[in-house]
């Protein structure tokens, strides 16, 4: 059996462990008998990755680094349009390295707020209403948060991906769609290679 292997390139050091954790979570759950092999978040803050050459940069030395793996680019986008942002960071990306597989995903506002549409799973509290509109989602789990008084993105964001409730998340937020999308397609990909 084949050995799909994927590298994540995240912004955030809280990303670094949680994207790993998510994505082989994912896996497991579209397709338990493909093997997968996640690395560890290769961290490039997004404000480089926005600047000209500084996408194409981060994705030779990923190629580098890591040969023969699948790249998941995963960044808040904030108050950027995904539809818009995602396709053109795509573009630059395949153009840079057309010979490796590339995907993109932007977690519409942020990350957490794929946690905000699981809140029952995570705080035992309702979503709020459209939590990828939420601006300050970090925020909004620090008011919910019973036993302590501050979410941290590095304390909590690994621990909190490998327990949210995924089916939530997808009903919820487009963009976890895309991630489950993406992550699909992969797997796709690479089994029909066998």
């Amino acid at each position: 059996m084949n050995l799909i292997r994927i590298v994540p390139l995240v912004e955030g050091d809280g990303e670094v462990q949680a994207v790993p954790v998510l994505i082989r979570r994912l896996c497991a759950t579209i397709n338990p008998a493909i093997r997968v092999e996640v690395r560890q978040g290769f961290r490039h803050p997004s404000g480089r990755l926005m600047r000209a050459g500084g996408l194409e940069r981060a994705i030779e030395a990923v190629a580098t680094k890591y040969p023969g793996h699948y790249i998941l680019i995963l960044i808040d986008c904030d108050d950027d349009c995904p539809k818009e942002l995602g396709p053109a960071l795509l573009e630059r990306a395949t153009k840079a390295r057309p010979d490796i597989g590339i995907h993109v995903v932007l977690a519409h506002r942020e990350y957490e707020a794929w946690f905000l549409a699981a809140a029952e799973s995570l705080l035992e509290v309702p979503p709020p209403p459209e939590p990828e509109t939420i601006r300050d989602a970090k925020g909004w789990l620090t008011k919910h948060l019973p036993e302590r008084s501050t979410y941290s993105p590095t304390q909590d964001q690994a621990a909190w991906s490998q327990r949210f409730d995924m089916g939530a998340a997808r009903q919820q937020c487009r963009s976890f769609q895309k991630l489950w999308s993406d992550v699909e397609r992969i797997l796709n990909a690479a089994a029909s290679r066998r």
